[in-house]
């Protein structure tokens, strides 16, 4: 099999866009051969979940002709209240055992019965303290009716999903990729949601997911779905206020940087931030040094920092 003879379409989407990006090799030489991205009409998706899945289908294969797409393999992404993600600590144990241990007690911090989710977990290190050693562990759990949704819309497209990941975590990755700091926020956000993560010594150590729709904000400004970036920027700023209030009351740390990843005005939103003092705070540039080797798009209409999500979880499906 030669180098280039696998490649994955990692796509995310938001109740306006979706986005995808192609990406072939291996994970750890990834080269970018395509990518894309088609507007939505109203009533497809809300909230990061499926209200159409017909429609949604029709758009996918919108996207993957004027893309001109190789694969139909597909590693997607979700971001919506669906999702969840909880931190937990378990006594550690051998590795064949720790499946069956986070099974087992996952209920205790899972807040909705397990037979109504898709569970998965990521062992994020490990602890000692005077109770014993412990394992860090990232829950993941999704509703699997949302997921079902979603597995319909592109089966009517002929896509195979490789797998389902979160867009959290996927834009969690991209920012390992790029920020060499100690302790630091990501705010990534789309047309629908904030994601707001705060990583230490290169862990991630808090992920919340919160659609601008609850904010009271957003039901108070301007009517539609439209915002400006003034409406999302001041959102963000007050989800990461009190996101990083809550981390460092748990881990009595200070967060060295901020970073953002986004498309929708994002520099109009970084000078937001710094208005409003945080003035450290950078956008996120991940994956610059990924080779791109495409003859139908042109690079000056491609943006890594649009795209995070997409390549993240493109090159996660080359490990599928």
């Amino acid at each position: 099999m030669g180098l280039f003879s696998k490649s994955i379409v990692g796509i995310e989407m938001d109740s306006r866009e979706i986005r995808a990006v192609e990406v072939s090799g291996s994970v750890n030489n990834p080269v970018i051969t395509g990518w894309g991205r088609v507007s939505l009409t109203d009533g497809i998706i809300k909230d990061g979940r499926v209200i159409s899945a017909e429609t949604l289908a029709v758009y996918l294969e919108k996207l993957f002709s004027q893309s001109g797409f190789k694969s139909r393999d597909v590693l997607l992404g979700v971001a919506n209240q669906d999702v969840i993600i909880r931190f937990a600590a378990f006594p550690k144990v051998p590795g064949d055992k720790i499946h069956n241990m986070v099974m087992f007690q996952a209920q205790e911090y899972i807040p909705v019965p397990l037979d109504e989710l898709q569970l998965d977990y990521i062992v994020a290190g490990e602890k000692q303290d005077e109770g014993g050693s412990f394992l860090n562990i990232i829950l993941v759990g999704a509703r699997k009716k949302m997921l079902g949704d979603f597995i319909t819309a592109f089966a009517r497209a002929n896509l195979d999903i490789l797998e389902i990941d979160s867009t959290a975590l996927a834009i969690g990755r991209a920012a390992l990729c790029t920020v060499n700091r100690d302790a630091y926020a990501v705010v990534g956000f789309n047309h629908d949601v904030a994601n707001i993560l705060i990583f230490n010594n290169c862990i991630l150590a808090m992920a919340r997911s919160v659609p601008f729709s609850q904010s009271a904000a957003w039901k108070n400004g301007p009517e539609g779905d439209y915002k400006t970036s003034s409406d999302m920027a001041d959102i963000l700023i007050n989800e990461l206020r009190s996101s990083i209030g809550y981390y460092r009351m748990q881990n009595n740390d200070s967060v060295e940087g901020i970073y953002l990843t986004g498309f929708s005005d994002i520099r109009k939103i970084a000078e937001r931030f710094r208005d409003a003092g945080y003035e450290e705070v950078e956008i996120m540039q991940p994956y610059t040094d990924i080779p791109i080797k495409n003859k139908n798009n042109v690079t000056v209409n491609f943006s890594t920092n649009v795209y995070s999500a997409a390549i993240s979880l493109a090159i996660r499906g080359l490990g599928v």
